[in-house]
């Protein structure tokens, strides 16, 4: 996982040699030039992985595999659905 983001002026001239090694060291770096963010220097192993995420999520039918079927219960009715759930295992003979 990337660090979090350094921020160049490039109004400051940063050395490039300075901001590529802090990139080698998984740190993505903001560029600001006359006030505006204008670029970000990312890590190319980050890079690949927001592409490869790009183009699962670009997928219609990667996104329905990805995507929570099962529903949520919480509190009393998760309770409830445990308890219903293990009457049925230990007694498949009242169904």
């Amino acid at each position: 996982m990337t660090e979090p983001a350094g921020t160049i002026r490039a109004e400051d001239n940063p050395s490039l040699a300075d901001v590529v090694r802090r990139a080698e060291h998984g740190e993505t770096i903001s560029v600001i030039a006359h006030g505006e963010h204008v670029a970000d220097l990312v890590p190319s192993g980050e890079l690949d992985r927001l592409r490869e995420t790009i183009e699962v999520l670009s997928d219609p039918g990667a996104r329905r595999a990805l995507e929570d079927t099962e529903p949520v219960v919480v509190g009393r009715d998760a309770l409830n659905a445990l308890i219903a759930e293990r009457i049925k295992r230990e007694r498949p003979h009242d169904r």
